[in-house]
């Protein structure tokens, strides 16, 4: 029997050296050693941040900092396997492996409703590029490899966290409904979380869905056709673009030449060192002023008519940088937009999904998403997605079946702007109609003739490997295998994240 989705409640806290970021609760071993994650739509197993990713030169608060450290020495059910690679976010320059093992993870805090999961692989980390642990909840399964002094090669294959919460019976479906959560919003709206599921409330239904991509480390990914600030006429993307969503990291990749307009447009300077944008008072105190609304416009690929807007607000950039972060001396404001070396790069970081909600439905192999909606004291709306060979479902995650209403007063003050604009200029060229028409009346109109010849006004289409210790270093990656994917109904015909090590060579753990 299929399991209900199972909402997870937020820490209530906002962690992160590039953030702040809603996070939410995992407990690591038995007993339960609880620290705060970040969720990751890339990675498909939860990482701890291990008691040596806090070092002698570190501030006084890096364990708080970090979220929290799993100390697998006072677990006792911890079954170590090893240093292997994390091979996460090597596209971007992201490294770092992983001392892996299985033991118990208990989602979310005592007294939530927590679910409890056994022998679970997870790895412990002590590299700073990820700052903050991560929750994986992409569904393919992990393969750790490893070669012994013979040469011999073994392999063992390991389900992903989502997917044994379905095997479990402990949610329908392998599917989730996400949003980053936005601090600048309201009262400080936290991330939301459900597997198997969705929460209808939290957002404004898109009607539009998208086919995962072949390459499962890079499903989620849309054609972004346009970024431009509402209310002006001026595209900030020079030409369309294939992105992929990626809550893992927090920031927004473009092509170099993109950023070049977003540079003029804002005024704002990158800076080598961090490879940042940074953000002094002055241009900061310019860019509160301006308070630009930018739109982005997203479709299945670069050129179909079909397409979502999804407002951001300014105050969605507005973002800190602190002096943890690689190459920042003193914490600063920062512009979260980072120069794409080449299309592999192309990224929609956390940044968008603080007004997104993402709908991934791994039976079906597809996805959506959805502007976010922010209303006070909102009532969750908690709707199953159904497994795909399911008798009493015959469509998955929706957002299609939604039966509320919902008036402007749920709508963000970005997409309220954005009605406002276009509002007006559909009352421009309504006017301009009404003057013709008075017009042909005038002239052309006979005796005979009581009525107008009607023409058509429909709108035209837009065209729219051997890692030997546990560091922040760049690694050599591991092969991905498996890139061709039929549909995604069970997590065999998922395509795993293989590593690899070497049995007697030396492995250390280094922060």
């Amino acid at each position: 029997m299929a399991g209900a989705p199972f909402t997870v409640r937020p820490s209530e806290a906002w962690d992160g050296n590039d953030g702040p970021w809603s996070t939410f609760a995992l407990g690591f071993g038995t007993p339960p050693q609880f620290v705060r994650v970040l969720i990751s739509t890339t990675c498909p197993q939860p990482w701890a941040v291990d008691p040596l990713g806090c070092t002698a030169t570190d501030p006084a608060s890096c364990t708080t900092d970090r979220g929290g450290v799993f100390n697998k020495s006072r677990s006792s059910s911890w079954q170590g396997e090893g240093l292997y690679d994390l091979s996460q976010e090597l596209n971007l320059g992201y490294g770092g492996n992983g001392d892996w093992g299985r033991d118990a993870i208990t989602l979310g805090y005592p007294g939530s409703g927590a679910i409890a999961v056994n022998n679970q692989l997870l790895a412990t980390i002590a590299t700073k590029d990820f700052y903050i642990a991560t929750w994986g909840i992409a569904p393919r399964p992990t393969n750790l490899s490893r070669v012994d002094s013979a040469r011999n090669t073994f392999a063992n294959s390991y389900p992903s966290l989502l997917s044994q919460l379905k095997e479990e019976a402990s949610i329908p479906s392998l599917a989730y409904g996400y949003t980053a959560g936005a601090r600048y919003q309201l009262k400080r709206v936290s991330a939301s979380l459900t597997l198997g599921g969705y929460d209808a409330s939290r957002f404004v239904a898109s009607n539009l869905t998208f086919s995962l991509a072949d390459d499962n480390s890079r499903d989620l990914v849309v054609g972004v056709q346009s970024i431009s600030v509402i209310g002006l006429s001026k595209e900030l993307l020079p030409k369309p673009i294939l992105a992929f969503i990626d809550s893992a990291v927090p920031h927004i990749w473009l092509p170099v030449e993109a950023c070049r307009v977003f540079e003029e447009t804002f005024g704002i300077s990158w800076d080598p060192s961090s490879d940042l944008y940074l953000v002094n008072e002055t241009t900061h105190e310019a860019l509160l002023a301006q308070n630009a609304n930018l739109s982005f416009r997203i479709g299945a690929n670069t050129i179909t008519s079909d397409f979502i807007e999804i407002v951001l607000p300014y105050a969605s950039f507005d973002l800190q940088v602190l002096d943890t972060y690689p190459n920042i001396t003193n914490s600063t404001r920062y512009f979260p937009l980072r120069r794409a070396a080449n299309d592999t790069q192309y990224t929609l970081g956390r940044r968008l999904l603080q007004e997104t909600y993402l709908i991934a439905d791994y039976e079906r192999s597809t996805f959506s998403v959805n502007q976010c909606r922010f209303v006070e004291n909102n009532d969750p709306d908690i709707r199953p997605i159904f497994p795909a060979n399911a008798t009493n479902s015959t469509t998955g995650a929706p957002p299609f079946d939604q039966d509320r209403k919902h008036d402007s007063s749920d709508l963000s003050p970005g997409i309220i702007a954005a009605i406002a604009v276009g509002s007006s200029v559909f009352l421009a060229i309504l006017v301009g109609i009404s003057t013709l028409l008075r017009r042909r009346r005038s002239k052309g109109k006979t005796p005979n003739s009581d009525h107008l010849d009607q023409t058509s006004m429909a709108p035209e289409p837009s065209e729219s490997t051997i890692e030997q210790e546990l560091h922040a270093d760049p690694i050599v990656p591991a092969e991905l295998d498996g890139i061709g994917l039929g549909p995604r109904e069970m997590e065999d015909s998922v395509a795993a994240t293989e590593m690899s090590a070497v049995e007697g060579e030396r492995h250390e753990l280094h922060g």
